[in-house]
């Protein structure tokens, strides 16, 4: 039963007491594991990241080639910090981690501009396996930190507020996982390097990259279309055609044989370890593998790849963007209605459930949330980006694996903690995106008492807050849009349960929603 939120007897819907929810606490000094996410850098080496980065305005560069921000965006967070005399660079560093992207992430980004002394600065955070993407020698890299060690400028002691979010999402990052899988020690990044420098290495050629016969195993299943075909499409990849930037790849805009589609391009020239480029290429082999057999109205079709030059994926081009755009952007063309919030929550709910039933064995999307969630010029969902989809076990018993991955405040604590996976996981994702479509908050936001959204809705639920109050504010409230959202907050609750039992299945979600 449903029942963490009632209805009193006068039809007031209300949030009532239910079991506590809130996330574990943090222990006092964490493992550096647990330093994921760009929101999870220390404070005071966040302010010394920042500073490097605005010496000759090297974040405004990084803002504009590397992280998508229009020039419009960046003079107006630089002209905002120079009226409040704060840092615009750690401004930007807080507005690129609110779209949850990972240190890893970063890490990448600065390789691109050669930002060696910031990589330095951020290096023990990252799996060693990416340290071989820093060009300078140790020593340099430690000259520039121990010198930022005396920085002492007017904003060494600011505390720089998020601020707006930006009207662009930033999706499809590849990196947007937790890397701390084995094998990352100090031989795994020398034969990194080794690859990376020896040019005739045949392991660092994309023709014989270690998923080029499995690639080429499904050619008589997914069209393979050519790059040259690509580049024509896209307008020789025209930044004009750019729809999002992640950290190992660009999607762009094309229109192949008169038709719109969206392309995923791997960038081999910004990928400088072989360990990134098997990471990528698994990836987009997984993407391939999944979208092939599994073809649902709610699920993002795949109409080809390439594999010459830069691997590309080609998708149906959903011109509604993402659900994290429509949710979040700071200027939405216009507020998604009650409505079509509940139709995107049922469509999510069905292709979920579908990946779950279809096969003998469940099909685990693994990284369920707004910017994965797609729409068409309906307002219609499917859901995309499989590369982190795994296949569970017969009868979803959990199945613990070697690695976490996936966006950290859409993670169950089974998950982050004892890497058990189940399609449990997918149904807790899907609650905290239920969360966000009934709120209009993010799952998390350091300018929050309770960062985590979850925790807001559990402190919600102890205050038996009206629902109303809980409501995204930019929409009017009638007592249709009040039953639309109390049944979100409702079965997004019981998703978010703790303990993965207690949690529905994807088709239960999905009757409990459709009953709306």
């Amino acid at each position: 039963m449903l029942c963490p939120i009632m209805s009193k007897p006068d039809g007031q819907h209300t949030v009532m007491e239910g079991k506590p929810s809130g996330l574990s606490a943090a222990t006092t000094v964490p493992p550096l594991s647990n330093f994921v996410y760009i929101y999870d850098i220390p404070r005071m080496e966040k302010k010394r990241l920042a500073a490097l980065l605005e010496v000759n305005n090297k974040w405004y560069e990084l803002g504009e080639k590397q992280m998508g921000y229009s020039t419009v965006e960046l003079d107006s967070t630089q002209r905002c910090c120079q009226r409040n005399n704060r840092s615009p660079a750690e401004q930007l560093l807080d507005k690129w981690g609110n779209y949850n992207h990972t240190i890893t992430e970063l890490f990448v980004v600065l390789s691109r501009e050669k930002l060696y002394n910031c990589m330095e600065l951020i290096k023990r955070y990252v799996d060693p396996r990416y340290h071989v993407l820093i060009k300078e020698s140790a020593s340099d890299g430690r000259n520039a930190v121990a010198n930022m060690a005396t920085f002492s400028g007017a904003n060494n002691n600011a505390k720089v507020p998020n601020g707006h979010r930006a009207a662009h999402r930033l999706k499809d990052g590849a990196v947007d996982q937790k890397v701390n899988g084995g094998g990352g020690g100090g031989d795994g990044a020398a034969a990194a390097a080794a690859a990376t420098n020896d040019k005739s290495n045949p392991t660092n050629s994309k023709e014989n990259s270690p998923f080029a016969n499995e690639l080429a195993d499904l050619t008589s299943l997914i069209p393979k279309i050519s790059y040259e075909e690509l580049t024509a499409a896209t307008d020789n990849w025209s930044e004009r055609n750019i729809l999002g930037k992640g950290g190992f790849g660009t999607v762009y805009r094309g229109n192949f044989k008169h038709t719109f589609m969206a392309i995923k391009k791997i960038d081999y020239n910004k990928v400088k370890s072989s360990e990134a480029e098997r990471i990528q290429l698994q990836q987009s082999f997984n993407e391939l593998r999944f979208l092939n057999s599994c073809r649902h109205d709610n699920i993002v079709p795949l109409f080809g790849y390439c594999i010459e030059k830069e691997p590309c994926l080609v998708y149906q081009f959903m011109p509604g963007g993402s659900l994290d755009k429509s949710l979040f952007a700071r200027r939405p063309a216009s507020p998604l209605t009650w409505r079509e919030r509940m139709n995107i929550a049922i469509g999510t709910a069905r292709g979920l459930q579908y990946l779950h039933t279809f096969g003998d064995k469940p099909f685990i999307h693994g990284d369920i949330k707004p910017g994965n969630i797609l729409l068409n010029e309906y307002k219609q969902p499917r859901i995309g980006d499989f590369g982190l989809t795994r296949q569970g076990a017969v009868q979803d018993s959990a199945t613990v694996v070697s690695r976490v991955y996936g966006t950290r405040p859409y993670i169950p604590k089974e998950f982050y903690d004892r890497r058990e996976l189940s399609t449990k996981v997918d149904t807790y994702s899907f609650g905290v995106v239920l969360y966000e479509i009934g709120t209009g908050l993010r799952a998390w936001d350091e300018r929050r008492t309770e960062k985590h959204l979850k925790d807001y809705i559990a402190r919600a639920v102890q205050e038996q807050m009206h629902v109303t109050q809980l409501a995204d504010q930019s929409l009017p409230m009638d007592a249709e849009a009040l039953m639309c959202c109390f049944k979100l907050l409702q079965v997004g609750r019981v998703c978010t349960a703790d303990d993965p039992k207690q949690r529905p299945d994807m088709v239960g979600v999905m009757w409990q929603l459709s009953a709306a």
